[in-house]
């Protein structure tokens, strides 16, 4: 695996270390024993499992390859706050989780999460504005740092019970959409960007599309069913065109483990979205398709978590593009 550290960056722009092992590298490692201890233990359900592995797992992965490329000055104070603050975000998460109701205990132990995820968007914001111009990849990358914060906001909400005019299963899986489309999706997008092989117009617009689309998607399901169509449609068409691009121009370029991960990640990211874009035509239309809440859960939850989320991480871990 590649060091945290850049020719020319400060030691104070690094990631933090313990024995020579970047904390969150070993956040990860921990996090990953804490969720299976803890599924093993049988205390979460299906969602519930998917949605912890997110702060346990892919959060700490995601942030650690992020900050390959060093976060300097405030932006770096902030990022490395929210790396030594994560675990006990992520515990704090995931009991709250395991605990399985809604109230003022259960959110008092997912209120941490929004503290690191709040100081990881501060470390975007920030880094967006010294950086004073466009790149896509870096763009990419603090926006998926923005957007984890709304999923923790939506977890707090979901253990308080205030879901406006939604269910409470629709509130739970805003914050599984925001950890996953939100956050993992354009982390990747940005280390795929990274990897310095692409650079075309086609490129620019998808990842435009993928860095707009789980607003626009939240959007939809708030308030219109055509927008969430129209929207889940387009956002299909983009990760599918991005799942090829990595397919045809990525993959072969990258060493054999780290191709075969990327790879299966690439192909499971459009299949999970062509089922959310049946679910959202089923809804709208009111066509009984077969995808029920459920289903999606089980086929479009799994296949995001487990195979694009988990595989695409873990495969850009192995040799971290710079």
């Amino acid at each position: 695996m590649s060091t945290h550290t850049r020719e020319g960056a400060t030691a104070a722009d690094a990631v933090p270390t313990v024995s020579g092992v970047a904390v969150p590298d070993a956040s990860a490692l921990f996090g990953a024993v804490v969720w299976t201890a803890t599924v093993l233990a049988g205390r979460l359900g299906t969602v519930p499992r998917a949605l912890a592995l997110a702060p346990l797992v892919l959060v700490p992965l995601g942030v650690g390859m992020a900050a390959h490329r060093p976060f300097p000055g405030r932006a770096g104070q902030f990022l490395r706050a929210a790396v030594w603050l994560q675990p006990v975000g992520a515990l704090g998460f995931t009991a709250s989780l395991a605990l399985d109701v809604q109230d003022i205990t259960a959110a008092a132990l997912a209120a941490p999460w929004l503290l690191v995820t709040g100081l990881l968007g501060l470390a975007a914001f920030v880094r967006i504005l010294d950086r004073g111009g466009l790149a896509l990849p870096e763009t990419a990358i603090d926006t998926g740092l923005a957007y984890v914060s709304v999923g923790a906001v939506a977890l707090l909400l979901y253990h308080l019970d205030i879901t406006f005019y939604f269910g409470s299963t629709i509130i739970l899986l805003t914050a599984v959409h925001f950890h996953y489309a939100g956050f993992v999706l354009p982390v990747v997008t940005g280390l795929t960007g990274r990897s310095g092989h692409l650079d075309s117009r086609l490129w620019r617009s998808l990842v435009g599309v993928i860095l707009a689309g789980p607003a626009i998607i939240a959007v939809g399901i708030s308030f219109s069913p055509l927008v969430e169509v129209v929207a889940v449609g387009g956002f299909t068409v983009a990760v599918a065109l991005f799942g090829w691009y990595v397919l045809a121009r990525i993959a072969p370029t990258r060493p054999r483990g780290q191709a075969i991960l990327l790879g299966a990640s690439a192909v499971a990211l459009p299949v999970s979205m062509a089922l959310a874009l049946g679910y959202g035509v089923a809804t709208f239309s009111g066509l009984d398709l077969g995808l029920d809440i459920a289903t999606m859960v089980a086929l479009h939850g799994s296949l995001n978590a487990f195979v694009f989320a988990l595989g695409g991480l873990v495969g850009w871990r192995l040799d971290v593009p710079e």
